[in-house]
């Protein structure tokens, strides 16, 4: 019995492999699959923002229904004179560029600890796992890398800011008389999405720095936190001692609302200084935290 070899089956390719189309999308996708199997930091982390932001655009439709004098959903407070009266006062107290105001200073929270919990250990959990031998042996550039991971990280902070702004801001836009809301306000609506969007993108790559700076999870959240809400503690203080409100530019969150109260005309603030040195900061932060990620990949890239 005489064995054959079938060397037509084995035929050198002729062609060239077609590049792979956008890898940072397919990297943000295998993460985004892995982080919505864990549901409790989703119920614990998703919940609170929607409730607050149904919450806002409920007040903002009971305004609208008031000037209207129209029956309000708040009961006893219907249409009629008594109505008309309720509106004219309701139209005095609860202001909608105010309530889209106040609902971003909460959303710096939301987002806070949305990024902290699904970005904080994005890079160095991968370097401990030694994901990334995987990663940049695919191939995958460091850019790639770098943008799979900030996608994911946005998208949750997203999710918790920019989504509730856009139902309260649509809640007013179709709740107030002819569109009015969409057509006198309609740079608070840019300036709460603009603002929405600034601040996940600032936490975002504070986030990603400390994670390449951190060796655990549990460190790169803890760092986190320690540096965000530390800096906004060590503001405070020496605004108090120093009696000087300029001060509390070296708290991250409070240069937010800085520039939440800038980019929304907020009709009230409570700080002074030129919100350009607001944006600096955040910036600057923003920059120093893709500088480490960065330096981080380098190294990670040889080791590869």
């Amino acid at each position: 019995m005489t064995a054959t070899t079938h060397t037509e089956i084995y035929r050198r390719l002729k062609g060239e492999l077609a590049p792979v189309r956008f890898p940072a999308l397919h990297l943000w996708r295998a993460r985004m699959q892995v982080a919505f199997k864990r549901k409790l930091p989703l119920f614990l982390l998703f919940v609170p923002p929607w409730i607050s932001g149904i919450v806002f655009s409920f007040v903002v439709y009971s305004k609208f229904t008031l000037e209207q004098g129209m029956g309000s959903p708040i009961p006893g407070m219907g249409g009629g004179p008594a109505g008309s009266m309720a509106g004219a006062l309701a139209g005095q107290l609860i202001q909608v560029h105010d309530q889209i105001v106040i609902f971003t200073y909460v959303s710096r929270v939301f987002a806070l600890l949305a990024i902290a919990w699904f970005g904080a250990g994005l890079v160095c959990e991968d370097q401990r796992a030694g994901a990334h031998l995987l990663y940049f042996s695919r191939p995958l550039s460091r850019l790639d890398y770098f943008f799979g991971h900030f996608l994911t990280i946005a998208s949750f902070g997203a999710m918790v800011t920019v989504g509730p702004v856009l139902l309260i801001g649509l809640v007013a836009v179709f709740s107030s008389p002819d569109y009015a809301f969409l057509f006198e306000k309609w740079d608070v609506l840019l300036g709460a999405l603009a603002y929405s969007s600034l601040n996940v993108f600032v936490l975002s790559m504070i986030a990603l720095g400390i994670s390449s700076l951190a060796s655990r999870k549990s460190y790169a959240l803890a760092g986190v936190f320690a540096f965000i809400l530390g800096s906004d503690s060590l503001g405070a203080m020496l605004a108090g001692t120093q009696g000087d409100r300029d001060w509390s530019m070296v708290g991250v969150l409070m240069n937010l609302r800085r520039l939440a109260d800038w980019m929304m005309d907020a009709n009230q603030s409570r700080f002074e200084w030129n919100p350009w040195y607001s944006l600096a900061i955040v910036l600057g932060l923003a920059a120093v935290g893709g500088w480490l990620v960065a330096r981080r990949l380098r190294r990670l890239e040889v080791v590869a």
